[in-house]
């Protein structure tokens, strides 16, 4: 295994100039102090190894040259002191040195341009051939699994699932077939899909064949059933004949055996009943004007009443208002002139008062001058000037307390002050207070007086609004049913007189209906009337539908064209008019757009909402198209001119907004609103009944509504009710609102008072506060002046200076206090004269206001209640007038009654003469009619054979010399049918001859024509006929023939082989690929589990030797577990750690030092599998404690050996542990193990050399060598130093300060991780391997020694043995050669393996181990060890367990 063995560089980062770095032991410390340049190691390694700038905490690699510090030249300029950064350059070189002894140099360099150059040994080379190199070497800068950045430790613990796996496939070497793996799969996929094309392509073919084959089949099934049909056909045409010659004959019977009565008379009867109709219809509409005119005086009458009653109640409720009104003014008046006069006696007495106190302060000061002018003058002026001589040597002597006395004099004057204005501040709250309540006393009794004056107002109001509630509701229903009748006699009246239109367009419909009914009878494929055969969903579509519908109501829908030819030659013949039809055959109407459906909710098309027969579809499809019913013309509008849809909107009043925009139509149009009646039945004959029922009802209503003419007096005493309740309520908010105002102003006033209290006790102690001081200061001035004024106050007789200045003072002072009081008791008073004084406005203007307002309305009430006498007289005149109205009507009505009755009369007599005539002509047309039915039945009959082709058996004529159109040949059929009505009523019948298309010289051979047909029901055997030849019809239109299907059968086949050849091809092709991509797959595979293997058995004891301690012997769990077992490449590779003692815990919860250890044991574990010749490491041990970072310390230094001299460092680790439980897990047994497994990802042993950075004492003093790095501020650069610490012993106080210097982690550094993997190899007898498995124990390598101690006092001894176990089941399996003991060689032993231990230490294994053999007992012991194979190959397994290890 090769070594770094130093570092060159130039210009990089920190490092100015040329240095080298170096040489590196097997396990090189390197330390510093923060900001030395430690980490920019990292980065130079990194550097020349070709990792990115990006990685190296650099944008570019211009930044990855050295710079110096800026400095400002003599001209001002700030310039690098390092030199122009342009042209500069860098490098780092590594001097590697490889397993043969051969020194290789790498080199990397950034050139002026800010590129990288690459030398291997001074020879430039490419990017691609110095990463193979590096390779060569087991150096995978890809992968990074050496380097190990600040700060990426934990990161490589915490990684996801899926980068994980992508690092086991970089190690692996897996991910090397990547692309040929996605390549061949893609190609796979293609044969795949080729092959299923082929397949599905082949099974198509196949079902065509089959399909082919069937349409044989069908086509011969096909010609025989239309053979049969044929036959039915020929017979059915002969029945048809057969029996239209029967019926001709039998209504030439009947016709002649009728005659024709007296038409003529009834005719002429009828024309004398229309005329006096006439007559009495002309009576009728004279009355009906009168009725209609004296209705419309009344009406005229009423609308005045109406108009002029709103304004009559408005004047009642203002009289009332303003009567209410100026009575509450004066109440108010009175009130307020009582407060006004107590106000102003209040004011009188204050002002009185403050008079008094002005006298009396006046009569103080004339005594005060009165007594100063009787003590006459004071101290003469040479008394005081030496007193003022002697005070300013007291001053000078007590400074202090004489600054003390002035300033408590100071301070006693101001709170004097304050306490004198405090107080008369609180006098004056209290009286405003008692202001305020003697004010409430007068609101509240009248609040009550108020309260009272509305709970009666309130009761009177509710009974009269119960009695007016009563009366408008019993006049509102009394109009109500007024109006509706009045409604609803108009519409039997408008009835009435348009009963002879009516009737007229029930008559034109009648003539119709007969012509449809005599069509149906004489052709077989008339339906009927368009409007017969379908309805609308609900009666509220009737006109839209109508309109619709248009003219093609009254069409007449058939089932062929030819069908209706031959109906308009009947209406031609019998001059019945003209009529529309509808041929089903020939009809080809657009289908619904089922966009429109959802063009607005409230419209649909005109076909959802009709009811009709699928048989007649196409008529109604033709008719309606795609026309719109929408509710509103609205609707119809934002359909057509918003939406902009292409059908015409019709709405259900019958407007019709056409699809080129014009708007047509309307419920004026008295045509659409009959075509709508056509689906109603118009009970016409209970008009005159109705109308005599609603004029009674009506008089009924009037009688009754003159009865409740009290409802006005009620109303109004209501309305009066209702202004007094306003104005009582009105004075009782006013009251309510001056209550809560006086409360607030209460509570404001009781605040302040409150606020004002402590303020005046606060202001009082302070006061007294200050004179306590002043008196003090006074009194140790009066001590200091007793010497000083001692000759001065014995020349005056005074015992001292404070009865000398008491003599002068006391009078000054009292009389200051006697003006203290008088200004205090003016404050008070003038402020309570304010605000008393301020009530007393407010009072006088509150007055005068309600004066002003008296006069204004006493002039108001007198206007109103003269209007309101002229709208009384007014009112009076109108109502007189409309009863004399009302009773001419009661009169008018009764005369248009009768004439009414006189016209139903004349029109039931005229309508029974109508039915007699009618009924003799229907007779006679009947016969008429059945007999040119049976004839063009016949004509059709031989019409459709020739048309249709169909072989009809003759004894004479043929059928081409019959025309396809339905001509006549003496005349048609109508004509002819009224021909011979006329030679009946001539009485000439015998000249009859009738032929129709020359169908009689048509004579059909009915020979074929079976007997019991002939002689059977007509009905039932044409529905035989019908049912047979529609059975053959059905079973022919199921069967849908290919006719050409015999043709295309043999090409078919041939097709078919071909594309069997084609199929096997791509089946091949398929195979040969599945199976190239199944071999590239197994071998990515193979080469992931291989390494996934060796890392899921080399973690777990990996975290063990990092986690084992004296307490915890076993250490942590740590494993890895597959997402996809089947293909592990392509999902993820999941990592979990148990730290000894806690559960299972995802590794983002863990903390910070057992992430990192976690990741160690991951970086170990992987440089096992593919080791580097060095590892890097960048303050892994950051977040680690002292105690894990010995742990490391101690794993570092054992694997940090060569392979020459592996016993000799094994010896001298035991002679310098410092702990029993060291880590029993090696990069260098883990080596072992690979060296005597098959060959792996790589030949290579494990990694030998570490290069550590660090700055925790515990870990840098078990490195090998140091390398120091400093930063040197005159150079402004990075310095290194190296020490052997195997040959040299560090000074322990430099070591110290070094430490001291030093911190864990950095601003600014970047991150790095560090990948290591290693893999153990057993061989094991598949029987014994197998039963392990089902033990669930894992194998735990590289144990040296286990001891067994026995019952029979021996202890077992096993060298190298193999260990397996699975510590939740307590199981543990050995296998090995073993040898006894004495129990006291194996304990000696042990301790000489355990190393320097105290004696504590080994007293705590000494309680655990007799702890756990008096809990323990034998027997159990062995119930829980399992057997490792079964009973009956014990004896066998027993004689090949050596051999097996």
């Amino acid at each position: 295994m090769g070594r770094l063995v130093q570092l060159e560089l130039e210009n990089f980062k920190s490092y100015r100039g040329q240095q080298v770095i170096g040489p590196f032991t097997s396990f090189t410390a390197v330390v510093g102090p923060n900001g030395a340049g430690k980490s920019n190691l990292m980065d130079a390694i990194s550097f020349v190894l070709g990792v990115r700038s990006a990685h190296l905490r650099s944008s570019q690699l211009k930044d990855l040259v050295y710079r110096g510090r800026t400095v400002e030249s003599r001209d001002g300029q700030l310039t690098d002191e390092a030199g122009d950064q342009r042209g500069r350059r860098a490098w780092v070189r590594a001097v590697y040195e490889d397993d043969n002894g051969a020194t290789i140099t790498f080199q990397r360099s950034i050139t002026a341009a800010g590129d990288s150059e690459y030398r291997i040994n001074g020879r430039v080379v490419s990017l691609h051939a110095y990463n193979e190199r590096l390779e060569g070497q087991n150096i995978l800068v890809k992968a990074k699994n050496f380097l190990v950045f600040q700060g990426d430790v934990e990161a490589v613990a915490a990684q996801s699932p899926k980068d994980l796996t992508r690092l086991v496939e970089q190690i692996s070497g897996s991910a090397e077939l990547q692309s040929e793996y996605n390549e061949l799969e893609k190609l796979q996929e293609a044969a795949a899909e080729r092959s299923t094309f082929a397949y599905n392509k082949k099974r198509a073919v196949a079902a065509e064949v089959q399909s082919i084959s069937d349409q044989k089949k069908e086509l011969d099934l096909y010609e025989s059933k239309q053979h049969l049909r044929t036959k039915l056909t020929v017979q059915h045409m002969l029945f048809k004949l057969f029996v239209a010659e029967n019926r001709i004959n039998e209504v030439k019977e009947d016709i002649e055996s009728l005659h024709g009565g007296s038409i003529t008379q009834a005719s002429e009867q009828r024309m004398q009943l229309d005329a006096s109709l006439n007559s009495q219809k002309k009576t009728q509409a004279k009355a009906y004007k009168a009725v209609n005119r004296q209705e419309r005086q009344i009406k005229l009458v009423e609308q005045r009443i109406e108009t002029r009653q709103p304004t009559l109640a408005g004047l009642s409720e203002k009289v009332i208002y303003t009567e209410r009104r100026f009575k509450q003014i004066e109440e108010n008046i009175s009130s307020a002139q009582i407060d006004a006069d107590r106000q102003r006696e209040v004011v009188a007495i204050l002002e009185e008062e403050r008079t008094r106190v002005n006298a009396a302060e006046s009569r103080f000061e004339e005594q005060l001058q009165g007594s100063q002018a009787q003590r006459g003058t004071g101290p003469s002026e040479d008394t005081m000037v030496e007193y003022n001589r002697l005070s300013e040597q007291l001053r000078s002597e007590c400074v202090e307390d004489m600054h003390t006395r002035d300033v408590q004099d100071r301070q006693i004057q101001l709170l004097s002050e304050a306490s004198r204005r405090v107080s008369d501040r609180l006098d004056g709250l209290q009286g405003q207070l008692e202001g305020v309540a003697a004010s409430e006393r007068v609101y509240v009794q009248q609040q009550q007086t108020a309260e009272a004056g509305v709970a009666n107002v309130e009761r009177e109001m509710q009974q009269a609004r119960r009695d007016a509630e009563a009366a408008k509701a019993e006049n509102e229903r009394l109009v109500r049913v007024e109006i509706e009748l009045n409604e609803k006699l108009e519409g039997v009246l408008k009835d009435l007189s348009q009963a002879r239109a009516e009737q007229r367009e029930t008559a034109r419909e009648a003539k119709l209906k007969e012509m449809v009914s005599a069509l149906q009878r004489v052709f077989t494929g008339v339906h009927g009337r368009l409007a017969e055969l379908c309805r609308p969903t609900h009666q509220k579509y009737d006109v839209g539908v109508a309109t619709v519908l248009g003219r093609h109501m009254d069409a007449i829908v058939v089932d062929r064209q030819a069908t209706a030819i031959e109906c308009i030659s009947y209406i031609k013949e019998q001059r019945a008019g003209q009529a529309t039809f509808l041929p089903l055959d020939t009809l080809q109407p657009q289908s619904a757009n089922d966009s429109l459906r959802h063009a607005h909710r409230s419209a649909r098309l005109a076909t959802d909402v009709l009811q009709y027969d699928s048989a007649v579809e196409a008529a109604v499809m033709h008719a309606c198209g795609n026309a719109l019913i929408c509710d509103t013309l609205d609707v119809a509008r934002h359909v057509c001119y918003e939406r902009k849809l292409d059908a015409k909107a019709v709405t259900l009043d019958g407007s019709v907004i056409h699809r080129s925009g014009l708007i047509t139509g309307g419920v004026g149009n008295r045509g659409q609103r009959g075509k709508a009646q056509t689906w109603e039945a118009v009970a016409v004959d209970n008009l005159r009944k109705a109308r005599d029922r609603l004029a009674e009802e009506l008089q009924t209503i009037a009688r009754e509504r003159r009865k409740l003419a009290k409802e006005e007096a009620v109303t109004t005493r209501l309305t009066g009710l209702q202004t007094k309740h306003r104005i009582s309520r009105e004075a009782l908010d006013a009251i309510g609102r001056k209550l809560q105002g006086l409360a607030t102003e209460r509570k404001h006033i009781e605040a302040k008072i409150t606020e004002c209290r402590p303020a005046v006790a606060q202001t009082t102690a302070e006061l007294e506060q200050a004179k306590d001081v002043r008196e003090q200061a006074n009194a140790r001035i009066y001590v200091i002046a007793q010497p000083i004024f001692a000759s001065f106050c014995q020349r005056l007789g005074i015992p001292s200076l404070e009865a000398f200045e008491k003599l002068l003072l006391p009078a000054t002072e009292a009389a200051e206090e006697r003006r203290l009081q008088f200004r205090t008791q003016l404050s008070r008073l003038d402020s309570q004269l304010s605000f008393e004084q301020q009530q007393l406005d407010e009072a006088t203007s509150k007055l005068d206001k309600l004066v002003k307002a008296q006069q204004s309305t006493a002039a108001s009430l007198e206007s109103l209640r003269a209007e309101l006498s002229r709208e009384q007289a007014e009112m009076a005149g109108f109502v007189a007038q409309i009863e004399g109205l009302r009773r001419e009507l009661a009169a008018l009505t009764t005369k248009y009654g009768d004439a009414t009755e006189d016209v139903h009369a004349a029109r039931h007599t005229l309508e029974q003469g109508q039915k007699d005539l009618d009924a003799m002509n229907k007779d006679l047309r009947a016969r008429a009619t059945e007999m040119d039915r049976a004839l063009a039945e016949k004509a059709a009959v031989l019409r459709k054979c020739k048309i249709e082709d169909i072989p009809l058996p003759l004894l004479r004529g043929s059928l081409q010399a019959l025309p396809l159109e339905a001509g006549v040949g003496a005349g048609s059929g109508s004509q002819l049918a009224e021909s011979y009505l006329s030679q009946l009523s001539l009485g000439d019948t015998q000249s009859s001859s009738m032929s129709i298309d020359g169908a009689d010289d048509i004579a059909p051979d009915y020979s074929t024509l079976p007997q019991t047909d002939r002689t059977g029901v007509p009905g039932t055997v044409e529905q035989k006929y019908i049912a047979d030849v529609a059975r053959l019809t059905a079973e022919i239109d199921a069967l849908n023939p290919n006719p050409h299907a015999r043709e295309r059968l043999e090409s078919a086949r041939a097709r078919l082989h071909e594309i069997e050849v084609e199929h096997n091809a791509a089946r091949q092709e398929a195979r040969e690929s599945k199976s190239t991509f199944q071999a590239v797959r197994k071998r990515r595979h193979d080469v992931f589990m291989r390494c996934y293997n060796h890392l899921a058995t080399a973690i777990d004891h990996a975290y063990k030797a990092l986690t084992q301690s004296p307490l915890f012997p076993l250490g942590g769990t740590a494993y890895l577990a597959l997402e996809d077992p089947e293909s592990p490449y392509l999902a993820g590779v999941k990592y979990h750690a148990m730290p000894p003692l806690k559960r299972f815990r995802d590794m983002d919860q863990l903390s910070g030092g057992e992430k990192t250890v976690a990741a160690l044991a991951l970086l170990f574990s992987l440089q096992t599998f593919r080791p580097a010749p060095f590892f890097v490491l960048d303050e892994v041990d950051a977040a680690l404690d002292l105690a894990n970072v010995a742990k490391l310390a101690n794993f570092l230094r054992e694997n940090a050996r060569s392979y020459e001299d592996e016993d000799v460092e094994a010896d001298q680790a035991d002679e310098v542990a410092d702990e029993a439980m060291t880590s029993h897990y090696s990069l260098r047994q883990s080596a072992r193990i690979k060296r005597n497994a098959p060959e792996e990802a790589s030949t290579g042993g494990s990694a030998s050399q570490f290069i550590v950075i660090s700055l925790k004492q515990a870990l840098f003093e078990r490195a090998q060598s140091l390398v120091g790095i400093y930063r040197d501020q005159a150079q402004n650069s990075s310095q290194v130093l190296t020490l052997d610490l195997d040959q040299n012993t560090m000074n322990p106080e430099k070591l110290a300060k070094l430490q001291a210097q030093a911190r864990i982690g950095g601003k600014g550094t970047p991150r790095r991780k560090v990948v290591k993997s290693t893999k153990a190899v057993s061989k094991e007898d598949p029987k014994i391997a197998s039963t392990l498995k089902q033990l669930g124990v894992q194998p735990i390598p590289d144990i040296e020694t286990i001891n067994m101690f026995m019952e029979s006092g021996k202890v077992m001894a096993f060298k190298a043995p193999r260990l397996s176990a699975n510590v939740e089941a307590n199981t543990f399996v050995v296998a090995g050669k073993a040898e006894e003991k004495s129990p006291e060689q194996a304990l000696t032993e042990m301790i000489s393996r355990m190393g320097s231990f105290d004696q504590n230490t080994l007293s705590q294994l000494a309680k655990m181990t007799s702890g756990m053999q008096s809990s323990t007992d034998a027997g159990d012991v062995d119930d829980d060890i399992p057997d490792l194979i079964s009973a009956s190959e014990e004896q066998d397994k027993s004689t090949d367990l050596d051999a097996a290890d």
